[in-house]
């Protein structure tokens, strides 16, 4: 708010000393806010990193918290035989021959001229096995044999109707949508012309004038020598836990192994995936807080008691004890997993083959709990509302208080560069008078010393 007339009376640019006055005022503390709040900032990002980290850490430890104790399951002739194994299956190997799939029925009209052959009208009742019965009013709409597909297709009676043309002519194929011996087609007609069964009208289409293509039939293996037959082809339940997927008959004097064992692939896994997280965890904290003595320069957040508390809690997480009664596993060193003198984590495979060789459930107990005391701590740094919010919240508060000191500092400076201006203003009036009293005494002086000079010419 410097005056443009600022100078006048003294001939100096004061317009510019105000200005360089009011910057040096100004420099010291607004250098000290940007500081502080690139400060405030580094740690925001760094919270905001760690609390990644962290994240990472509680969703791979939630692995651990549900893990089960899992079960392989292995076909040797997987084209023929699917397998899936839930956790009750027992660990072992079965010899399973698949003797027949099983086959849903399906049956086919007498030949027709084509398929927009009228065939009559009356009423078809569709029923597969002991499954709804289902009635389907035929008229002049849908008399066709193409109508009459169409109408059973939108029944949804449980049956696919298709039309077929094998050289004879158009046939109306009908097939199960279910199989199994018990599960064959029934339709029965009621036809306009008054007979419901002979080989006129929409009676043609009745069971007994239907040719059976496929026979409805179960499936059946043998297990170990036992038959089992099931009207589909999925066995669920003949080998507790156990699910097998009939695909293929199998060859003749052939049998397909199947093997059961436990799951360690998923554990070492979802351990393996702790470990990572855990330690990336661990290398997060000691580069936020670093000191570098040569150059005695520290990491954003060196010293911070929040992350000494995060590495302190999981250290001693990781030491709890757990595991189930009886078991001979009471912490996580007992399944392979040690810490080196950084706090990193490591995972002795051969250990943990051992310990799930002796005792696998023991093992999974142990983790379960041991990892559910670990994922309840980092929620309580990385949840809403918890310790990592809070200083965030922190430094939050302080950015916005930097800002309101900007607004300050600014309103000071006004007051500071208008203090200036009206000081300045009253010296260069001052510094202006002075000049004109002195060009006035010069030439009163200059007037007398020419009258001196004259009396004296005299």
């Amino acid at each position: 708010m410097a005056i443009s007339s600022l100078g006048i009376g003294s001939g100096l640019d004061l317009s510019a000393l105000v200005n360089q006055l009011v910057a040096a005022e100004r420099q010291p503390v607004e250098s000290r806010l940007f500081r502080r709040e690139a400060n405030y900032q580094a740690q925001l990002s760094a919270f905001g990193s760690i609390k990644g980290g962290l994240s990472s850490l509680e969703t791979a430890l939630g692995k651990l918290v549900d893990l089960k104790e899992g079960r392989t399951a292995s076909s040797s002739d997987n084209a023929r035989l699917g397998v899936s194994a839930q956790e009750s299956a027992f660990p072992g190997r079965y010899t399973v021959r698949v003797e027949t799939l099983a086959t849903a029925e399906t049956r086919a009209s007498l030949a027709f001229d084509d398929a927009d052959t009228v065939v009559g009208s009356g009423s078809l009742s569709l029923q597969v096995g002991d499954g709804e019965l289902v009635n389907i009013t035929i008229d002049e709409d849908n008399n066709t044999l193409r109508g009459i597909r169409d109408a059973i297709n939108a029944s949804e009676a449980g049956v696919q109707a298709s039309i077929i043309n094998d050289g004879t002519g158009a046939r109306l194929v009908l097939t199960s949508g279910t199989t199994g011996a018990a599960n064959t087609i029934n339709l029965t007609v009621s036809d306009d012309d008054g007979d419901d069964t002979d080989l006129s009208g929409l009676s043609r289409l009745a069971s007994n004038n239907l040719d059976v293509v496929t026979a409805a039939g179960d499936a059946q293996a043998q297990i170990n020598g036992l038959t089992v037959t099931s009207p589909s082809n999925t066995l669920d339940g003949a080998i507790e836990g156990l699910t097998l997927t009939l695909r293929g008959e199998s060859e003749p004097g052939t049998s397909i192994t199947v093997e059961v064992g436990k799951n360690r692939a998923a554990v070492r896994s979802a351990i393996n995936e702790f470990v990572t997280a855990y330690n990336a965890v661990v290398d997060q904290v000691r580069e936020l807080t670093r000191y570098n003595p040569e150059t005695q320069q520290g990491a954003v957040l060196v010293g911070d008691s929040t992350l000494r508390g995060i590495r302190s809690r999981l250290s001693s997480g990781l030491l709890a004890s757990g595991g189930e009664a009886g078991s001979q596993f009471t912490n996580l060193v007992n399944l392979g997993i040690n810490s080196d003198r950084n706090g990193k984590l490591s995972l002795d495979s051969a250990a943990l083959d051992r310990a799930l060789d002796e005792d696998f459930q023991g093992a999974i107990g142990l983790l379960n709990e041991v990892s559910s005391g670990l994922r309840d701590t980092v929620k309580g740094f990385t949840e809403t509302g918890g310790l990592l919010d809070a200083r965030t919240d922190g430094l939050l508060t302080r950015i916005r208080d930097i800002d309101r000191q900007r607004e300050v500092l600014d309103n000071r400076m006004e007051q500071f560069e208008a203090r200036l201006v009206r000081q300045f203003g009253a010296m260069d009036a001052l510094v202006g008078q002075l000049q004109n009293t002195s060009q006035y005494l010069s030439q009163q002086l200059g007037a007398l010393n020419a009258m001196l000079n004259q009396n004296r010419n005299r």
